[in-house]
């Protein structure tokens, strides 16, 4: 049996990309982050994830630690996470690599 490549977000006609972006616009070269492998990518790489739409798309690698369907629900734009997690982002460049892991800073107590 053949295994089943997954729809990714670049696949999607213009109206549903309105509806699953999950950046200011529906631009495939938008960039996202993944707090579950701590990996940035372009949203036109996330898969689409069909189990639930409002889940709307998915991290981008198979690898990923949880199920794309539970991804889905920590996929950020880039921009808004680095904004909401400041002190911990604060090293991390403005545009991103796609592909490249990037962690938060290790807080000492």
């Amino acid at each position: 049996m053949e295994a089943l490549t997954p729809k990714r977000f670049r696949d999607l006609p213009a109206e549903e990309k309105a509806t699953r972006s999950i950046t200011d616009d529906e631009s495939d070269e938008s960039l996202v982050y993944c707090p579950a492998c701590n990996r940035a990518m372009e949203q036109g790489d996330c898969v689409v994830v069909e189990e639930d739409i409002t889940a709307n798309i998915g991290c981008a690698y198979s690898d990923c630690i949880l199920s794309a369907t539970i991804a889905a629900e920590h996929v950020q734009p880039w921009g808004a996470y680095r904004a909401e997690h400041e002190e911990d982002t604060a090293e991390w460049p403005e545009i991103p690599t796609p592909g490249e892991c990037y962690k938060p800073a290790e807080r000492t107590p």
